[in-house]
């Protein structure tokens, strides 16, 4: 089993109408890993087509809207997804091939969760991949 996680999310953008929500994978795995077939679910609705891999160490953004990424930050994503990632906090799923959960990350708004990432810009991104995604004591605010 590939060791992919949910490693950066954002959330709730500065401005909403601007379409720049995403999820940014991490592959803490030595050797590349095949999610093809894997799915994003929950908040966010995602299937990862066929040939989708990420290298050791490497990661993944799958956006509300690639081309937005791309041109407002130089971010390559693949997606869209379908769905929003809510801004009060909510579920997401990431689920391998045989519909396992291969992670969960369960993300909130206010302390212990950044509280900079509530509409003031930044996202949110674990301090360490190899940490627990479901306390918000592991992220912290990024952008």
């Amino acid at each position: 089993m590939a060791l992919v996680v949910v490693n950066e999310i954002h959330f709730n953008p500065p401005e909403n109408p601007i379409r720049e929500e995403f999820v940014e994978l991490y592959n803490a795995d030595k050797s590349a890993a095949d999610i093809s077939g894997w799915r994003l679910s929950g908040a966010i609705k995602y299937s990862f087509p066929e040939g989708t891999t990420i290298p050791a160490g490497g990661f993944l953004v799958v956006a509300e809207d690639p081309t937005t990424l791309t041109s407002n930050f130089g971010i390559t994503a693949i997606g869209p997804y379908r769905g929003q990632l809510d801004s009060e906090g909510e579920t997401v799923y990431l689920r391998d091939l045989n519909d396992q959960i291969a992670d969960e990350t369960d993300y909130k708004v206010g302390f212990p969760w950044p509280v900079a990432a509530n509409g003031d810009g930044p996202s949110i991104e674990l301090i360490n991949p190899l940490l627990d995604n479901s306390l918000g004591s592991s992220w912290r605010s990024s952008r």
